[in-house]
């Protein structure tokens, strides 16, 4: 240790910019979920888009240690990355798949959500004996209208394929007392009367997200479908004290400092030339992008953490370095370690934090790192 700070030689192969992931906080995650769900709802953990980000194989072993009896992805791809790993548990294929992709959902043993006529046709000609029936009660992007839901059903019944779930997709269950939250709730319980009325039975009942969980709006079910909060990361509308000391965020992002430089009063920095230092400065160069996933949109307004300390980034963020002002933090010297997401000494940097700064959903800030970032898991 240097200075009583981070190592001045990354260690274990972390030269450049890497990314630690945390297994026992995925656990924990997973513990704490269980308490707010009810032992009596099965959990499914959203493994989609590489663990949001975080590793799909680690993370999916680390859930299924915790308890968790279904996976949910988004690709064929990501279903058979899981089977031929030797997972065996059920796994949902939460988006549709494309027609020629059938005989793989097959293949795979997949759980396709299935909520169109033609889906159900190239699936049971693929020999799919069983599915989960998806309604769309106001997301709009995939899934049956609820008046259609009964005939679909029925369809279904005389091909031989079982529907063994209904769910449906809030559209904005971080706003839980939103009117279209409400309606959909609603719509969903409608065609849930609807269906048994008909004769449907369904094993699995599923509506909610980590929002909707945490919200409340899962009471009918008995499956939920966590992404964000399996990996300790709070939905816009939940990011408050309490429920920051109960989710662990697993993911610790961070990089090399390649140089430090003092450089004068008037000097630009980065391209385009959109910061001018206003003082004497001394910047260090953190070895890492917007090519490796770092929203370029931080440039001149979000920082990293050297020392325990915010560093401001100064300029534009380039595809591979980001210039950090380190003017106040003393002894910075080449091969120390910013963090640019988690936590050094006594400060913290959130995922959260990044994604309101610029704007987006807290999602795309993981998922868009890209795999020259390498992960690292801690047990």
């Amino acid at each position: 240790m240097q200075n009583g700070h981070a190592p001045a030689v990354a260690e274990d192969g972390k030269t450049r910019a890497w990314a630690t992931v945390h297994l026992a906080a995925i656990r924990a995650n997973i513990a704490t979920l269980r308490r707010i769900a009810s032992p009596s709802k099965e959990i499914m953990a959203v493994v989609k888009a590489d663990a949001y980000g975080h590793g799909l194989l680690a993370v999916a072993k680390a859930a299924l240690e915790a308890g968790v009896q279904w996976l949910g992805v988004a690709t064929v791809e990501e279903g058979r990355c899981l089977r031929r790993a030797g997972i065996t548990c059920p796994i949902a294929l939460l988006c549709v798949p494309a027609p020629q992709e059938a005989e793989w959902v097959v293949q795979y043993n997949l759980t396709p959500l299935i909520g169109s006529e033609d889906v159900l046709r190239a699936l049971v000609a693929a020999g799919c004996r069983e599915a989960h029936l998806e309604v769309d009660t106001g997301m709009g992007r995939a899934g049956v209208l609820p008046e259609e839901a009964t005939a679909l059903w029925r369809l279904a019944q005389s091909r031989g394929l079982a529907f063994t779930g209904l769910g449906t997709h809030f559209a904005d269950a971080e706003n839980p007392q939103d009117e279209l939250s409400q309606k959909q709730l609603e719509c969903f319980h409608w065609v849930r009367s609807t269906l048994e009325k008909a004769g449907a039975r369904f094993r699995w009942i599923h509506s909610a997200n980590s929002a909707a969980l945490l919200a409340g709006l899962d009471s009918e079910s008995n499956l939920v479908r966590p992404g964000l909060l399996v990996y300790g990361i709070l939905p816009s509308t939940r990011q408050n004290q309490l429920w920051r000391t109960q989710f662990l965020p697993a993911l610790q992002l961070e990089a090399s400092i390649g140089t430090v430089r003092e450089l004068p009063q008037g000097h630009s920095i980065s391209y385009g030339a959109t910061h001018r230092l206003t003082r004497p400065s001394r910047v260090a160069t953190a070895l890492i992008g917007y090519g490796d996933g770092y929203p370029r949109r931080l440039s001149n307004q979000g920082y990293m953490l050297v020392h325990g300390q915010k560093a401001p980034i100064l300029g534009r963020i380039c595809m591979d370095q980001t210039v950090l002002d380190v003017t106040e933090i003393p002894f910075v010297q080449s091969g120390d370690v910013a963090v640019a997401i988690g936590k050094q000494g006594t400060e913290c940097l959130f995922v959260e934090e990044l994604a309101k700064s610029v704007g987006t959903t807290e999602h795309e800030i993981t998922t868009c790192l890209t795999q020259r970032i390498p992960r690292f898991f801690e047990p």
